[in-house]
């Protein structure tokens, strides 16, 4: 019988001969836009042969039910390409039919569940991501600083919306393109982690994109402290409000009302009085994943 190895040394084209493979691992449906302005769903999965394994393309989705990872199936009328990876293309046309159970070496195993689920690309500085190459994968954490509101734009011929936000970390700031169903994936004040994002340049300047293996999600942020001149305040439920100028930049930040009279070194019943007379000062303000942890005049 024909064998993954076999097909790889095959030329790229349609073939009939039937192929016997496991399916390993099922990758996360995505959304694409055809030529002709369509929108269709692919899912990519990892399959095997007790000697090799290879990428599948999952075009017809209604097919999937048949492709769950552990089925054991017979190929045919299927589409091999041969770039940029190996990959079998499954279309209407090609038959999934099932087969007797066979055991994949774990090694060649291992290589088709990340075919299907590949490692996110590497955490790295919001600096160093706007220095890669462009159209590089890149991942970063950082916090959201800033959006604008949702557009809606053509894409081959088809409305597809995005919105752009801007994302800081200790190092650098950038714009990112939330694009389709991500639109909605972040706020201001959030710190997530951004994976899998593409690399852009327009006009000079650099910029991330979503794809579709992006996803956006919580995590902690790092300990970070804000050093500047207090410049304002306003009374809050817990405290007050104080705006931070720090080289032409202004941060509000909100600081518990005993954290303001320790450093002022005050009682309780003077400390707006005090806070008013001593402004400006400078103080160092630190923050844990968003929380205020320490506030001192420096």
């Amino acid at each position: 019988m024909f064998s993954i190895k076999k097909l790889k040394a095959s030329k790229p084209k349609p073939y009939s001969n039937p192929l016997k493979v496991k399916v390993i691992g099922v990758g996360d449906k995505s959304t694409y836009t055809t030529a002709d302005g369509k929108e269709k769903q692919l899912v990519p999965l990892g399959v095997a042969d007790k000697e090799d394994s290879i990428k599948v393309s999952l075009y017809e989705v209604d097919k999937l039910p048949l492709l769950k990872a552990g089925e054991c199936v017979v190929l045919s009328n299927y589409v091999y390409r041969a770039d940029p990876h190996p990959t079998i293309v499954v279309t209407a046309v090609t038959r999934v039919m099932k087969t007797s159970a066979f055991a994949v070496p774990e090694d060649v195993k291992l290589t088709a569940k990340a075919i299907a689920n590949p490692a996110p690309a590497k955490i790295i500085t919001i600096h160093d991501a706007k220095k890669s190459p462009i159209k590089s994968l890149v991942s970063i954490k950082g916090r959201v600083i800033s959006e604008e509101i949702i557009r809606t734009v053509q894409v081959r011929g088809t409305d597809v919306q995005v919105r752009n936000v801007r994302v800081k970390d200790g190092t650098e700031e950038v714009k990112v393109a939330l694009w389709r169903d991500q639109v909605d994936g972040c706020k201001v004040g959030e710190f997530l982690e951004f994976s899998n994002l593409v690399t852009n340049s327009y006009m000079d300047e650099v910029s991330l994109s979503t794809t579709q293996r992006t996803k956006i999600q919580p995590c902690d942020a790092p300990p970070s402290m804000l050093t500047g001149t207090v410049i304002a305040y306003e009374k809050s439920e817990f405290g007050f409000s104080i705006m931070v100028e720090d080289r032409d930049t202004f941060q509000t930040v909100g600081i518990p009302i005993n954290m303001v009279r320790e450093a002022l070194e005050c009682d309780e019943n003077s400390v707006e009085d005090t806070l008013s007379i001593r402004i400006p000062f400078s103080v160092a303000v630190g923050t844990t994943n968003g929380i205020v942890s320490s506030f001192a005049l420096v």
